[in-house]
């Protein structure tokens, strides 16, 4: 008898004391109840939100119940708020140990969700929990591939080339057309020059001949 009262003054003291320290250690950061790891709730329709302490005295009394999500960056715990859902609704944890929640139906469905309240010192996040909602997009597959060696080419680059531009040895065939040179033109003038006075020293001879026969 004496044993099982000691026993169960132990446990007592025990469940004291863990209460205790639980109480000391939270700062302040709300124990929840609901919503928790097996927690399913629903897309546009309202749903509890329940803490089992009391909050810090510094705490504002009307606290915004904000809905977060697994960031999906490789870290089970890292929650970040989903883009473009406003606050579920408010709590006040000085007053009151429950709040009512209104879901949006546009809530995609996922098991990786958690609610969020600025406590302080500490700020309070739930476990994460399944909301059913609407299906999530569907994921589109890439059409972007590499491109094959030679497609898409244009060959006009080739055809370009065929035309293959004059050398230099087609053009030279004017320069072979040689311009008569000043020198050139100087010594066929003096040529013709010599010619005339050639021409007109024999005139002188036949005339005086023919002028010689008549004496």
């Amino acid at each position: 008898m004496k044993s099982t009262t000691l026993i169960a003054a132990t446990l007592a003291l025990s469940a004291a004391s863990v209460a205790a320290q639980s109480s000391s250690s939270d700062e302040g950061r709300l124990f929840y109840s609901s919503p928790i790891s097996p927690t399913v709730w629903t897309a546009g329709k309202n749903e509890i939100v329940s803490w089992t302490n009391a909050c810090k005295p510094g705490n504002n009394e009307s606290l915004s119940i904000v809905l977060y999500v697994n960031s999906g960056r490789g870290s089970d715990t890292e929650q970040v708020r989903v883009p473009g859902i406003r606050a579920l609704g408010t709590l006040n944890c000085l007053k009151s140990k429950t709040a009512t929640v209104f879901i949006p139906e546009n809530i995609v469905t996922g098991t990786t969700y958690s609610i969020h309240v600025n406590t302080v010192p500490l700020q309070s996040y739930s476990a994460q929990f399944t909301i059913n909602g609407v299906a999530p997009p569907p994921t589109t597959p890439s059409t972007t591939g590499a491109v094959g060696e030679g497609e898409g080419v244009v060959g006009t680059a080739s055809a370009t080339a065929d035309v293959v531009a004059p050398t230099a040895a087609a053009t030279t065939t004017t320069a072979d057309v040689v311009a008569p040179t000043v020198t050139d033109l100087t010594a066929a003038k003096n040529e013709n020059s010599a010619s005339k006075m050639a021409f007109s020293a024999g005139v002188a001879v036949i005339t005086a001949a023919i002028g010689s026969f008549f004496l």
